[in-house]
């Protein structure tokens, strides 16, 4: 990677942002860990995060409310990539938040390679201006 990713990492437990920012900063990313959906908004408002690893339930706003209005909030922006994490792994949940504009969801509890994986799916392929030929080829890559 030439530049650092600027990750966004928004669960309402303290553990699991502290494990995921130390974690991708020794992986040579940027991170901020925030607590919940409102205070995610308003961060990625001001800074436009590359990506998002965004817990399902949380206090306040869930991560799907959170999701809907980060998608809306930067469609015009450059691609910003939402990773869904979450104890939740239901279908419903899956096919909710790709309908809401997340590219992928994984299952806590995580493996840390699996998710470095992902990101760099996410990092290959976020440039692709054609969003369907953009997810195909993520898709490739983490299977």
């Amino acid at each position: 990677m030439s530049k650092p990713m600027l990750i966004l990492v928004v669960d309402d437990d303290e553990v699991v942002r502290d494990v995921l920012c130390s974690f991708l900063k020794k992986m040579g990313h940027l991170t901020v860990g925030l607590p919940d959906g409102q205070s995610a908004i308003s961060y990625a408002e001001q800074n436009k995060p590359d990506l998002v690893l965004l817990d399902i339930k949380m206090p306040g706003l869930s991560g799907i409310e959170t999701c809907y209005k980060l998608k809306r909030m930067l469609q015009f922006s450059p691609p910003m990539g939402i990773i869904i994490i979450t104890a939740y792994d239901s279908y419903e949940n899956l096919e909710k938040s790709n309908w809401l504009g997340a590219i992928d969801l994984i299952k806590k509890p995580f493996d840390l390679s699996d998710v470095n994986q992902r990101i760099n799916a996410w990092y290959d392929v976020r440039n692709i201006e054609n969003e369907v030929v953009r997810m195909r080829l993520y898709s490739e890559k983490i299977d």
